[in-house]
């Protein structure tokens, strides 16, 4: 189909460039637009040539596709009279496609095969691309190597260089060393020609807090200021979470304050570090506050919001609050997953409404939050706990029929929820379903408690002791009516 759509194009006896980016921008998928680009020269082989603009589209749009073969076979076609080597925006596009794709390795292999493959010198901005690639997938000693290598081919770096390095040492897991080390880079910057600028001062802000060294954050802060290099909503986002983090939370507020004095919109993700922040601090009113200011300033709250709020009223005990946030967030369009979940329902059991917490739990399987490799554990816990509630509110039969779900889904049953189910089975006198329990104890390996045999011996007993009573009765009963009608 492609080929016939290709070869379906009516060109007009002279093609322009303009003609064929307008035919290519227009064709939504680009292995058509890879077919378009070749009708052009194949109508027309000795009198039409793509410019390298052609080239570059083209290029762009098939590594952005995931095409990077095909991307890269069409960079090295470009004819000698355009210069052989493609142009360095699309070569730096390239690049930055092997990363999207989790290939940083070959980005590193076609970089250093550019001077050989393409006859391209790289400059500093393709370094930078290739920088950017290694470091966002933690190739940190490869990154540093590459900015040696970019420093001694005599490549001057740029400040978006030399904001790669200081995420690079930002990033890396080590000590607050590393930090320092950056500190060093960016101390150095304007002697080399490169001052710092707005990212580079969320990088060093953000790497900072991380380390807990939130002092010297709000400093770099007010230098930011004072250079005049105004501090957008990133760096007031950074600094916020980190003064959370910290448990500054007044610090924070002051600092959301000063944030929406100066004209800064807040994000959500501001809003949802603050919220985050707040309710691990204990203030969870505070936050509701700030989710109505979220709603009314047209800033719709996340599913991160909404399980931080969940979260902090649950760990305040306000049940009905975060009941009622839950029903907001599913308002909203926005679904509970499995951890949000397991909040409300750990709380719904430890305040003795079982039956509630087995509600929801229902609603997660109907709602298809079903368990996978990652959350399989929290399944398996937030389900014996509902067992165990409904146990210990004294409901057996509740307790039994998520029991069964659980085994029908393969969430396995832990002993002290097979121990609380014979004893509730038991006290309710539902002994021979205590005994099945028993029988699936055993199967699993499962040696029940001195308590749960104790519960279904007595259970068994006290069935022996009603059976002979009635016996007792009937033979009476019999030996009386003997006696009335001989």
């Amino acid at each position: 189909m492609a080929r016939r759509r290709a070869a379906a194009v009516r060109w007009t006896k002279e093609i322009t460039n303009s003609q064929v980016i307008g035919l290519i921008q227009a064709e939504p998928d680009p292995r058509k637009a890879l077919l378009i680009f070749d009708s052009a020269t194949a109508e027309y082989p000795s009198g039409f040539r793509h410019d390298a603009a052609t080239f570059a589209l083209l290029s762009t749009r098939l590594a952005a596709a995931g095409l990077l073969p095909d991307a890269f076979s069409l960079l090295s076609r470009i004819p000698s009279e355009l210069g052989h080597a493609p142009p360095e925006p699309a070569f730096a596009a390239l690049l930055r496609a092997h990363g999207r794709y989790r290939r940083p390795l070959d980005a590193l292999r076609l970089f250093s095969n550019a001077p050989r493959l393409l006859l391209l010198r790289p400059s500093s901005r393709s370094y930078t691309a290739l920088l950017s690639v290694l470091v966002a997938h933690n190739r940190l000693d490869l990154a540093r190597r590459v900015f040696a290598r970019m420093k001694a081919e005599g490549v001057p770096p740029s400040v978006a260089s030399y904001n790669v390095l200081l995420k690079a040492h930002c990033t890396d897991p080590g000590s607050g060393a590393d930090v320092d080390a950056a500190l060093r880079v960016f101390r150095k910057m304007p002697d080399r020609g490169c001052p710092p600028d707005t990212c580079s001062y969320n990088t060093l802000i953000d790497g900072l807090c991380k380390k807990g060294r939130i002092d010297e954050a709000k400093e770099l802060f007010q230098e930011m200021i004072r250079n005049e290099s105004p501090p957008n909503v990133v760096t007031y986002t950074t600094l916020i979470h980190g003064l959370c983090r910290s448990g500054l939370l007044a610090d924070a507020l002051e600092v959301f304050d000063e944030m929406t004095n100066r004209g800064v919109q807040p994000n959500v993700f501001t809003y949802t570090s603050l919220v985050d922040g707040l309710c691990k601090g204990g203030q969870s009113t505070t936050a509701l506050a700030l989710l109505d200011r979220m709603t009314k300033e047209s800033c719709p709250p996340n599913a991160i919001t909404y399980t931080a709020l969940v979260t902090g009223l649950c760990k305040e005990g306000r049940l009905q609050q975060a009941l009622e946030i839950l029903d907001r967030m599913r308002l909203h369009g926005r679904k509970p997953d499995a951890g949000l979940c397991s909040k409300l329902i750990d709380g719904l059991c430890n305040s003795g409404r079982a039956q509630e917490a087995a509600n929801y739990l229902d609603e997660m399987v109907l709602s298809g939050i079903a368990p996978n490799r990652v959350t399989w554990s929290l399944h398996v816990r937030i389900h014996n706990a509902v067992v165990v509630g409904l146990c210990l509110a004294g409901d057996s039969s509740r307790a039994l029929q998520v029991h069964r779900s659980m085994r029908s889904r393969g969430i396995s049953t832990e002993p002290e929820t097979f121990n609380q189910l014979v004893i509730c089975s038991c006290k309710r006198e539902h002994v021979h379903k205590a005994a099945s329990v028993v029988g699936e104890m055993l199967f699993e390996g499962c040696i029940p408690s001195r308590e749960a045999w104790g519960a279904i011996v007595g259970g068994y007993w006290k069935i022996r002791e009603l059976a002979e009573a009635a016996h007792h009765v009937l033979d009476e009963l019999l030996e009386y009516t003997s006696h009335e009608h001989p």
